[in-house]
């Protein structure tokens, strides 16, 4: 084999692919656009907006939730913590004070 050979088989070849890779490439956007001919875009755009009114409140719900549960955790560690301090106030033997 010469060397002259082996370089126009590997410049053919690449040629070959770079086609193949184009063609596949035109056929994924021809089939995109036969997708989308028809579409209404002002529709797509309203149900855009409605997604992102969407997200907004949920994401303000989901921080309204995450509050109640960091206050709800609060009340009950100072309930826990002023129970604890009532128990060790009923469990200490008074000291006598003498003048």
């Amino acid at each position: 084999m010469d060397a002259a050979f082996i370089g126009y088989l590997v410049g053919f070849s690449g040629f070959l692919l770079a086609f193949l890779w184009a063609s596949y490439a035109h056929v994924r956007l021809t089939r995109i656009e036969r997708a989308t001919r028809d579409l209404d875009w002002q529709q797509v755009s309203e149900i855009g907006l409605d997604v992102q009114k969407l997200k907004k409140s949920s994401q303000k719900w989901q921080n309204n939730e995450n509050a109640q549960v960091k206050v709800s955790q609060k009340e009950l560690l100072e309930q826990a913590m002023l129970e604890r301090a009532m128990q060790q106030q009923q469990h200490k033997p008074l000291k006598v004070v003498e003048y």
